[in-house]
């Protein structure tokens, strides 16, 4: 009987802790938030904007929603993926990637390409319809056969004011 007793604590005590873990790791299908202001996922992390997170691109992305680009409704985003190298080599992905870009527009033009601390950085300068835009992307190398790429698309007239965010973000990029 008083086994019986002890034995019911323990399997409440157990569910109780199991329901406040839950609830406070915020658990989100593989993802989890377990500290504010960081994305958090199995394998790496990274600081987030204070941009507003959005689904609608398909990835994980932040919209700076308070952005007033006055008749141009374009708002500035960064957004992040891990990918598979395919057989590349870190370097050859990199230059896969810059290639693709260049092919894909006579009005893409790199800006500044760097190598910082443990990722690499291409800017980019674009222009459509008239519009000049931004696109800076960072590499960084994950374990095995995998890369990360966190990328701003921003107006020209914006750059300075979200770099700092750009930064921010694959600065703190952390693999776990």
């Amino acid at each position: 009987m008083k086994k019986n007793i002890i034995l019911s604590f323990f399997i409440v005590l157990f569910g109780a802790l199991c329901f406040y873990l839950g609830s406070s790791l915020n658990i989100n299908g593989n993802n989890f938030e377990s500290k504010e202001g960081y994305f958090i996922e199995q394998g790496y992390s990274f600081k987030t904007p204070s941009w507003a997170e959005t689904e609608e691109l398909g990835i994980t992305a932040f919209l700076n929603e308070n952005e007033d680009n006055g008749e141009n409704p374009f708002k500035s985003y960064v957004f992040f993926i891990k990918d598979d190298l395919t057989g590349r080599t870190y370097e050859q992905y990199i230059d896969y990637i810059k290639t693709q870009v260049e092919n894909s527009s006579e009005g893409v033009e790199i800006v500044e390409e760097k190598d910082e601390d443990s990722s690499h950085v291409l800017i980019l300068k674009t222009n459509q319809e008239e519009v000049n835009y931004i696109i800076a992307m960072s590499f960084i190398k994950g374990l095995n056969d995998t890369i990360f790429v966190v990328s701003l698309n921003t107006l020209e007239s914006r750059f300075e004011e979200t770099k700092p965010v750009f930064e921010e973000i694959y600065k703190s990029f952390t693999l776990r």
